[in-house]
């Protein structure tokens, strides 16, 4: 005789489980525009944007026809001379291939064109057939990575990098900004709002009602981090991930510990060169020079381009430093089983999940110079080593923010409420 396995039960609840500390908490019913915040971490569990629909679609619709203008038409020209020269986003793409720094490039193209266009093409596939209750193969998978890759699109960060780029050019020649400089400027803030507005809550409700998944109904919950499902311990051993989305599913991260403090250390390492080796030489009539992060610092400063000075500073010296600190913070913290401060930690971990990508602001504007700044004997511009170095720093911290579990930082509350 056969032991037949538990029948899985699908069924939709009014409850919401924090994806940071793991509590379990019932919903009200409220009006679309309020948002919900969990009452133990204050993390938002969802925000109600009214009539998202109808502004997400539009939004949506705006930025597909914004982002061929933003990438394919010039965004800068350098007139050097008597000489000129134009670029657009995808330029730097193109110089670093040139010089066979396939790494470097391959970050470019996926943050600056791959990410934004699978972004908008994600948007218009999911909010047009809902506005038509017209139910596409895939939304489910589509939503997930869309979730999942909103970090990685970084045009936001690139329009910073053509601010400090432009500032940096200006004393060495003559920079006019042009058409797609503003069509770009207009698609950041259209992407961000449509991600804003993106009701992700009633999407996943219309893909697929059913949001609770167990075999028993007393068996412990647990929470799928990207469609915030409740699973049951059972249906977790058994299929590892969720029913809802397909995404893997734990109990906590595993050994999230041990991935976050070998990607901690290795960002520590390749952060020496990054800042001690040049991330640029600079070619002038036959002179050459070479610049670091913080000799670009000290220039600008000298120049008295004090707020470009402190841009750079912040998000090329100070956030990746901070970011590094608190993520070494974090781990020390649940290694060592420290109880007070918990909420605290919970709020630094979010800050770095902000932060992280615009350190990117360097290495895009080292992409800028590069792909702009080529006139031959009068002025030139080229990579050097450490760019790739701090770029790997930037990647590797975002990559341990992603596999550090926060849900381990309120283990040690709950370990004591046991005892």
């Amino acid at each position: 005789m056969t032991n037949k396995s538990p029948e899985l039960l699908e069924e939709h609840k009014d409850w919401l489980m924090c994806s940071e500390c793991g509590e379990l908490q019932s919903l009200v019913a409220i009006s679309p525009e309020h948002e919900v915040v969990c009452y133990n971490c204050d993390h938002v569990l969802h925000a109600g944007h009214g009539r998202w629909l109808e502004i997400a679609s539009a939004l949506t619709v705006t930025a597909f026809i914004l982002f061929f203008i933003s990438v394919f038409f010039p965004v800068l020209t350098l007139e050097i001379g008597g000489q000129s020269r134009d670029v657009t986003i995808l330029d730097g793409f193109w110089a670093l291939m040139a010089r066979d720094s396939w790494i470097l490039a391959a970050l470019i193209i996926t943050t600056l064109f791959l990410f934004p266009l699978f972004e908008i093409f994600a948007l218009l596939y999911l909010v047009l057939p809902y506005s038509l209750n017209k139910h596409l193969p895939g939304q489910a998978q589509v939503l997930k990575w869309l979730i999942q890759a909103r970090s990685w699109s970084m045009l936001e960060v690139f329009l910073l990098s053509m601010v400090v780029a432009s500032v940096k050019m200006a004393d060495m020649a003559v920079l006019y900004l042009e058409v797609a400089t503003y069509t770009l400027f207009i698609l950041v803030g259209v992407l961000i709002l449509a991600v804003f507005y993106l009701d992700k809550t009633k999407l996943w409700s219309w893909i697929n009602t059913n949001n609770y998944y167990t075999t028993s109904v007393e068996e412990k919950i647990y929470d799928c981090r990207v469609c915030h499902a409740m699973v049951g311990e059972s249906v977790v051993h058994s299929r590892k991930t969720c029913p809802r989305c397909d995404t893997d599913i734990h109990w906590r991260i595993p050994n999230s510990l041990q991935k976050t403090t070998a990607l901690l250390i290795a960002a520590v390492v390749l952060y020496i060169p990054a800042n001690v080796l040049p991330i640029m030489t600079y070619s002038t009539l036959g002179a050459v020079e070479t610049d670091t992060i913080l000799s670009g610092v000290i220039a600008l400063v000298g120049a008295k381009l004090y707020w470009v000075a402190a841009v750079v500073f912040t998000a090329s010296i100070g956030v990746p430093i901070f970011k590094l600190m608190i993520l070494a913070y974090l781990v020390i913290a649940v290694r060592w089983k420290i109880k007070l401060g918990v909420k605290h930690r919970a709020f630094l971990f979010r800050l770095t999940e902000v932060l992280g990508r615009w350190s990117m602001v360097d290495v895009f504007v080292v992409t800028l110079f590069v792909a702009l700044v080529q006139f031959g004997f009068v002025y030139t511009v080229e990579p050097e080593g450490a760019i790739i170095a701090f770029a790997a720093v930037v990647v590797i911290t975002m990559v341990a923010a992603e596999t550090f579990d926060p849900r381990l930082l309120w283990d040690v509350l709950d370990e004591e409420n046991d005892k």
